[in-house]
């Protein structure tokens, strides 16, 4: 009875694609299943296992408060002294004596060298006999032309200005002024009250050489700082008003300026140059000296936790807090930041205990030891 019936067979090649496409769909179930149980939240990646009680790691924390908050601008710049002048001898000759060194503080009008003084005394007695004779001549000039010198009030003065040239009075005074300045100048005396620096030249030096100066004077009692900073914050250097300044080599001598200048152009990289002005009681800061710039602003009800407490995660900001005795993952976004601290927008509210010391290697849901708690 079965002998008359016929069964169409479909052809090898069919039977074979038929196959594929359900092997082809449950690999896909299967990878789908793998993707879809590891596409979680990015805190999942670094999310608790049953970590075992004995690895805890050991943290510090604190309570995070509301309080101030230091907005910082940070600037570099470099002291400079607000009286300072390079000296040097205004007549040429010889140094003969030299009465200061390197570092000496000077009083304004101090003596500091002399040159030679043979030769421009030599000169200064010179002119004054040229004088001399030139003021006799005019006289005799005077004289010959019917007038007494007792009526020289009376004398036309065109008379008296040909009876001058012919003389040569006119020159010899001027010869003679310049033989008394020179005898003057032979004598270098400090302008102002500061330190000697730089000193050029010593003891038979020529004081000609017009490349050298004999020394430079600088009044470090009051020092300059310059710095440039971006101008939109400008608004903050007006409200400060005050300034920072707080040397490289030695942090500890960090004073307090006022800002006492802005400059009114900004310059093609948008920048604007400020200074500002401290004064230098102890006189521990020197001229040339590279220094930080600080300008800060207290900024009210911020929530502020140390830089060390924020970390990178990802591109984004994450901090941990201790919740019964395990880390706790938080998102947190930046307010404002300076130096040594982050403001807190938001990821965090007051009352968390927050993590700031032991938490580069924590993951969320770690168990975690307290080594020292701040509140």
């Amino acid at each position: 009875m079965m002998r008359g019936l016929k069964f169409d067979l479909p052809p090898i090649g069919v039977v074979l694609f038929v196959k594929f496409q359900i092997v082809l769909i449950v690999v896909c179930m299967f990878y789908g299943c793998l993707n879809g149980s590891s596409a979680v939240d990015d805190e999942n990646k670094f999310v608790s296992r049953n970590y075992p009680i004995d690895k805890a790691e050991s943290v510090k924390s604190m309570l995070l408060k509301r309080g101030g908050f230091n907005r910082e601008l940070l600037a570099n710049g470099q002291l400079e002294s607000q009286h300072r002048a390079d000296l040097k001898f205004k007549t040429e000759g010889v140094i003969s004596e030299v009465f200061v060194k390197e570092g000496d503080w000077v009083r304004r009008g101090q003596l500091l060298a002399v040159l030679e003084a043979s030769q421009i005394r030599r000169s200064y007695s010179q002119s004054q006999l040229t004088y001399r004779q030139s003021l006799l001549d005019y006289q005799d000039q005077l004289l010959r032309a019917g007038y007494r010198l007792t009526d020289t009030s009376r004398i036309d003065k065109k008379i008296k200005e040909v009876a001058r040239l012919r003389s040569g009075l006119s020159r010899a005074e001027i010869e003679l002024q310049q033989a008394s300045a020179d005898l003057v100048a032979m004598r270098l005396t400090a302008p102002f009250s500061g330190k000697i620096a730089n000193m050029k030249v010593r003891v038979q030096n020529s004081s000609n050489n017009s490349s050298n100066y004999f020394c430079t004077i600088i009044d470090d009692s009051i020092l300059d700082v310059r710095f440039q900073v971006l101008e939109q914050e400008l608004g903050l250097i007006h409200k400060a008003g005050s300034v920072h300044i707080v040397p490289f080599t030695a942090p500890t001598l960090a004073v307090i300026g006022s800002v006492v200048s802005i400059n009114p152009m900004v310059d093609e990289a948008g920048m604007v140059v400020v200074k500002a002005r401290v004064q230098n009681k102890n006189g521990h800061l020197l001229d040339g000296m590279s220094v930080k710039v600080e300008v800060r602003e207290q900024i009210d009800n911020q929530l502020v936790v140390p830089r060390e407490a924020v970390l990178d995660r990802q591109g984004r900001k994450v901090v941990f807090t201790f919740e019964g005795g395990r880390a706790k993952w938080h998102y947190v976004t930046i307010n404002y930041e300076n130096s040594t601290q982050y403001a807190i927008s938001s990821g965090l509210k007051a009352g968390d205990q927050v993590i700031y010391e032991g938490n580069f290697n924590l993951a969320h849901d770690k168990p975690v030891i307290e080594a020292n708690v701040q509140y």
